[in-house]
């Protein structure tokens, strides 16, 4: 039996069991009857069930979350074949949030071939990732690395880079394996996004005592920084305003890149070299790009350099 026939009898076979109207279950989910009616109707032209239909459908049951999901998947194409990008993301999204992964590896196998098919699995890692579920993220990540055509891609890098955060923990053999991972991607990245990389980047590496690898990513996080600021700084003076979206404030970038700098240079014996660039963070009440959060972060620099002092 075709599966979108088979949702539509064993939704009916319950409903029956139950004793339940439509008119109820409507009611009881907030759907429309009319709606609800005409997708369910199993003859002729089928028109799809929603995934708010059928969890709602689900619950009003008394059955468990994702209960009918095996059938689910044939009701992500419409008449003439085609997968409906819309249902497809819903369907997706929420066997990730319930482990589903059997479920997303048999939707998957049936996208590779779509012309948009990197496309619909990053956009669902994001929505997952952003939303908290970092882990139910990381396959879809994986398997757009596997799977995009375009090296440089935005996509590509924001996958690796993705992947790297959830990576870092505890274990210093792991987070280095991780580190080599991503590093050739982070100037593919937008620039939001490599100014958060090369910060963890450095931090990371500063770490594991990777010295070379720490001065480097602090340089080019100043660099960057600096290049930043002074592009902001054009737009602000010709009235504009175009922040950058970013996780921190783009004076933290650009002192952090200093502090670190200084520490790796401190730890392998340059003392004097390491003052150099103590000097570049150890008072940045001059930058002219300051919310009230980034006006903490110039005191947090302060009292910083105060307790180095003391030491």
């Amino acid at each position: 039996m075709d599966n979108r026939i088979a949702l539509r009898v064993e939704l009916e076979k319950a409903i029956e069991e139950t004793g339940c109207t439509l008119s109820s279950l409507a009611e009881y989910g907030g759907l429309s009857i009319g709606n609800l009616s005409a997708s369910l109707q199993h003859k002729g032209k089928l028109r799809p069930i929603t995934m708010k239909q059928l969890d709602t459908l689900t619950e009003a049951l008394g059955l468990p979350e994702g209960y009918y999901y095996e059938y689910y998947l044939a009701e992500v194409f419409s008449h003439n074949n085609k997968v409906a990008i819309p249902r497809m993301k819903s369907f997706l999204i929420r066997c990730a949030e319930l482990g589903k992964t059997d479920l997303i590896m048999n939707a998957i196998h049936i996208l590779v071939e779509h012309p948009k098919y990197t496309e619909l699995l990053f956009s669902v890692a994001e929505e997952l990732y952003l939303n908290g579920l970092v882990e139910e993220s990381l396959l879809f990540y994986e398997e757009i690395i596997q799977e995009e055509k375009y090296h440089h891609s935005d996509r590509l890098a924001i996958s690796h880079y993705r992947i790297f955060r959830a990576t870092i923990g505890s274990n210093a053999e792991e987070n280095y394996k991780a580190v080599i991972r991503f590093e050739d991607f982070r100037k593919n990245l937008p620039e939001n996004f490599q100014l958060d990389a090369l910060l963890k980047l450095s931090k990371v590496c500063l770490s594991l005592k990777k010295w070379n690898l720490t001065e480097q990513f602090a340089d080019e996080l100043r660099i960057l920084s600096t290049i930043r600021y002074q592009e902001e700084l054009l737009l602000m003076k010709e009235g504009k305003t175009e922040p950058l979206i970013t996780e921190r404030p783009l004076v933290v970038y650009y002192g952090q890149s200093y502090l670190i700098k200084s520490i790796a240079l401190f730890k392998q014996g340059h003392y004097e070299k390491a003052k150099q660039y103590i000097e570049g963070y150890e008072d940045l009440s001059w930058f002219e790009i300051l919310d009230e959060q980034g006006k903490k972060e110039v005191e947090s620099f302060v009292c910083g350099q105060k307790r180095i002092n003391i030491v």
